[in-house]
């Protein structure tokens, strides 16, 4: 099996992502990605690449403990985020029973 290199691109590492506290928004590459605040105070804490309890955002985002409607609500924060950040080489991952993750983006491609 050849495997071609023409076209192989560096992942973007987390360290690499510039933060924009006061804006919302995080720079990948050459790309500027405009946040809420929610979304930002929920992304922010994952910036170093290791796994954050849903507690733990719970209580940063929104001051409260984790119940099925605050779960529901980060759910579909991160969910619009993971769109925001589609093509820029990172991505929001569940950990299933734990929390989120960010981590460059796993892409598995076709043989």
């Amino acid at each position: 099996m050849t495997i071609l290199l023409d076209h192989y691109e560096a992942p973007i590492l987390i360290k690499n992502i510039q933060w924009c506290n006061e804006r919302h928004k995080i720079i990948i590459k050459n790309t500027t990605i405009e946040l809420t605040k929610t979304e930002y105070r929920l992304l922010f804490p994952l910036r170093y690449g290791v796994p954050v309890t849903y507690t733990d955002l719970a209580f940063s985002v929104y001051g409260c403990h984790v119940d099925d409607k605050v779960r529901t609500m980060m759910d579909k924060h991160i969910d619009r985020i993971r769109g925001k950040l589609r093509g820029t080489g990172i991505y929001v991952y569940c950990v299933l029973g734990y929390g989120y993750l960010l981590l460059p983006e796993v892409v598995q491609e076709e043989f």
